[in-house]
């Protein structure tokens, strides 16, 4: 029997720390808007069927940039199986409202979630937490921490005083994407949404659920779109890759 393989794609965030104007998933970065590159990145192992899987991508987005977005891929994915809702005030909330969009998967179905704002995740990392999956339920895209890390208390006044200095050793940063198998994500969110619990990180609620979870490798340069500084790194890795294009209005 074949599997499928559902991306769901949050991006309905307010980036509100990107400013006023255009909104963050439409910033171009090196001729062509976050979104849209991280679509291709998708797209591109979608399109070769990697490991004999059935794709569909969830794209969960707001009521001001559905239409924009239908017409985008439209233009440059009309050979994907891609479906469209929007998004609720949390990403928790977005991310239950893509899973209400999968009507027809098996237990053993994988779900990969990955923010809309990494347009920058390679095709050797999305594999990565494919493979990951036939040995794991529950598994994350991370690299491992650089900088040293400082546990802190803050007072009511809001001082700042470290408390201790942790082995970084033993930390990583978590990215995305984020793969479970289907019962296992749906679960967590079932008990996400019964007891009002949000998180930011998907496998945050696999934790609380009493999941295992493990990681596959990631790349630093996987950066998530957030400020305007982050299109400035973006612009140069894409550089640095040879994929600009001339730049569009």
């Amino acid at each position: 029997m074949e599997r499928n393989c559902y991306f769901l794609i949050p991006a309905a965030g307010s980036g509100t720390r990107m400013g006023a104007g255009i909104p963050k998933l439409m910033r171009n970065v090196e001729g062509k808007p976050v979104i849209l590159r991280t679509l291709e990145a998708i797209a591109g192992i979608c399109r070769s069927r990697y490991d004999g899987l059935d794709y569909m991508i969830i794209l969960v987005t707001t009521a001001d940039l559905i239409g924009t977005l239908k017409a985008m891929c439209s233009e440059y994915f009309p050979d994907l199986d891609i479906v469209f809702t929007l998004g609720g005030n949390t990403r928790t909330e977005s991310v239950a409202s893509g899973l209400n969009m999968i009507t027809d998967a098996m237990a053993d179905d994988i779900v990969l979630v990955h923010d809309g704002a990494r347009c920058l995740v390679t095709e050797e990392e999305i594999t990565a937490c494919i493979e990951g999956l036939k040995t794991h339920n529950v598994c994350s895209t991370a690299v491992p921490v650089k900088n040293t890390l400082k546990e802190v208390k803050i007072s009511p006044s809001g001082e700042v005083k470290v408390i201790s200095t942790p082995d970084r050793s033993g930390f990583y940063e978590v990215l995305t994407p984020q793969g479970f198998r289907y019962k296992d994500i749906k679960a967590c969110y079932k008990k996400a949404m019964d007891e009002d619990i949000t998180a930011t990180d998907d496998t945050a609620l696999a934790e609380l659920a009493g999941l295992e979870v493990y990681l596959t490798k990631g790349s630093y340069s996987n950066l998530k779109i957030t400020t305007p500084e982050d299109i400035a790194f973006a612009s140069e890795i894409v550089r640095s890759r040879g994929e600009s294009e001339p730049f569009s209005d």
